[in-house]
């Protein structure tokens, strides 16, 4: 990852906003993130990110129902790839 390019929580935040809002997407994916893996910023492993997708889950259900939570993931998915 260069300097300039996006961490996992800036992309996660940047999709999630179409649907939260973008302080409420920021905040969503900081907050997730550090649950999941114990940090808030930053780079994370292939492993770390799909524990923060896992975390973001229960979130996007209650908010998007399970057939467009489970588009969004996939799209983050591959946003992350």
């Amino acid at each position: 990852m260069s300097p300039s390019s996006p961490t996992p929580q800036e992309l996660i935040a940047r999709r999630l906003a179409e649907y939260l809002g973008p302080n409420t997407a920021r905040i969503a994916a900081r907050v997730c993130s550090e649950r999941a893996t114990g940090r808030a910023a930053g780079p994370l492993t292939r492993a770390e990110q799909a524990r923060l997708l896992e975390a973001l889950l229960p979130m996007l259900r209650t908010l998007l129902g399970k057939a467009r939570a489970e588009d969004l993931l996939r799209q983050l998915a591959r946003d992350l790839a």
